[in-house]
């Protein structure tokens, strides 16, 4: 078995180091101190593929593999690991909407996320149970056309600046495997 990377692996490798040795490391510091999101940055990474790098090509994306995106993920965080964070983040959910969205879903919602149109947002967290989604309580019940949701999220990762959720909760008490080992669990996508 080969472990070196492949001629296109060490160009994304380099590629990426450029941008974040030029990019990210001068203004990281000063990102920090006003405690702003870098949407500059994050429009710059999209240009490069950066925000879509594991959606594959038909939705738009770059298509890169799981060697390809820790490729991605090392470079950036070398940098910055929070502006890594804010870059890379910007398409959080979008592997659930590949997993289990339709593809109408995946149509509307994963060629904006691959562009750096749309920033999702993850609903996950719970007063009662922090981010083990085995534990979450909200609820969604249908109701005619539309889904009335009942519970409480305490955190939304980039809810302040996302375009929609990609919300765990509970449904219809239907069992739906998301993850190992939980039941009864269903990806939602919000929009705003």
């Amino acid at each position: 078995m080969d472990f070196e990377l492949s001629e296109a692996q060490q160009q994304i490798k380099e590629e990426v180091r450029r941008f974040a040795e030029n990019e990210i490391r001068p203004v990281a510091a000063e990102y920090d101190r006003r405690e702003e999101a870098p949407l500059e940055l994050i429009e710059k990474g999209a240009e490069m593929g950066l925000t879509g790098a594991q959606i594959p090509i038909e939705y738009g994306g770059a298509g890169y593999s799981t060697v390809d995106v820790a490729l991605v993920i090392e470079e950036l965080y070398a940098a910055d690991p929070g502006i890594a964070g804010s870059i890379l983040g910007t398409a959080f959910g979008s592997e659930a909407i590949l997993e289990f969205g339709t593809e109408e879903q995946k149509q509307r919602w994963l060629p904006d996320l691959a562009t750096g149109d749309a920033i999702c947002g993850s609903a996950i967290s719970e007063p009662h149970a922090g981010s083990d989604v085995a534990s979450i309580s909200t609820r969604a019940e249908a109701d005619g056309d539309e889904w009335v949701v009942n519970g409480n999220k305490m955190w939304i990762t980039n809810g302040s600046v996302d375009d929609f959720d990609a919300e765990r909760l509970y449904r219809d008490a239907k069992i739906t495997q998301i993850y190992e080992g939980t039941t009864e669990i269903q990806k939602n996508i919000i929009a705003r």
